[in-house]
């Protein structure tokens, strides 16, 4: 036979052939004589002890943040802290200047500065001043009397009536200290004019400036009647409509 194996495939191609039976049967063997230890020779080869670990790899790049999260709900308000404790006092703050010393000095009526005296203030400047004392008011305080010597003027004026007479008031506005003298003008006690009444102290001057149906006789001193320190009153008589009127001025006795 192998004549005829060597003859048909040569001397390498039998030993193909016999290699090849071989290998088939070996491997036969080792798959039914073996069984479980073949696998087992797997599994260890598969457990076999690793190799050493690598060196850390570099770190990677820092990924892009994140959307926000929703607004998570109020705390509940918390209790009211401790008071503090009281702080250091401060400094002392500077002493002020000197103030500038001030001397008055009280003084009659000097004349050009002031007429109805004062005071005169003294200070570190080089001229003094002066406060001067005020003057009397012109008309006078009301609930006082008219000073002596002062006057007051005024204007007056009535119709008569059907009765044929008439009362004209006249008022001083600010009374008297006393009573005055009262006289119709002309009279010696009255050197005015209707336009500019006048009167000696202690005396009511009455001016008539016009009149119309009131007789002659009314304008007589018996026709005022004084009605005390603060008036008086004029007496008209005549035809109903007539009239008179004018001015007057009294002077403080």
């Amino acid at each position: 036979m192998f004549s005829t194996l060597r003859n048909r495939f040569g001397i390498p191609g039998v030993i193909s052939v016999i290699a090849l039976v071989f290998a088939m049967v070996g491997g036969a063997f080792a798959a039914n004589n073996l069984g479980d230890s073949g696998k087992s020779a797997t599994a260890s080869a598969k457990k076999a002890a690793k190799g050493p670990r690598g060196p850390r790899g570099a770190t990677g790049p820092a990924g892009p943040a994140g959307a926000a999260g929703p607004a998570g709900p109020a705390g509940a308000k918390g209790d009211a802290g401790a008071n503090g404790s009281n702080g250091a006092p401060g400094k002392d703050g500077t002493v002020g200047k000197d103030g500038v010393s001030v001397t008055v000095n009280e003084f009659e009526g000097v004349g050009g500065t002031c007429d109805e005296g004062g005071i005169e203030v003294e200070s570190a400047s080089p001229e003094p001043a002066y406060v001067c004392s005020g003057k009397p008011g012109s008309p006078w305080v009301a609930g006082g009397t008219l000073p002596s010597g002062e006057t007051l003027i005024g204007a007056w004026g009535g119709v008569v009536g059907e009765a044929e007479f008439a009362f004209v008031p006249i008022s001083f506005g600010i009374p008297l200290t006393s009573n005055a003298s009262n006289h119709f003008a002309p009279n010696p006690n009255c050197p005015g004019t209707p336009t500019n009444p006048a009167a000696e102290p202690g005396h009511l001057c009455v001016y008539v400036t016009g009149s119309e149906n009131v007789g002659e006789s009314v304008i007589g001193s018996e026709y005022i009647t004084p009605t005390g320190v603060g008036g008086a009153i004029v007496n008209l008589e005549g035809s109903p409509g007539g009239y008179a009127f004018g001015a007057w001025a009294v002077t403080a006795p």
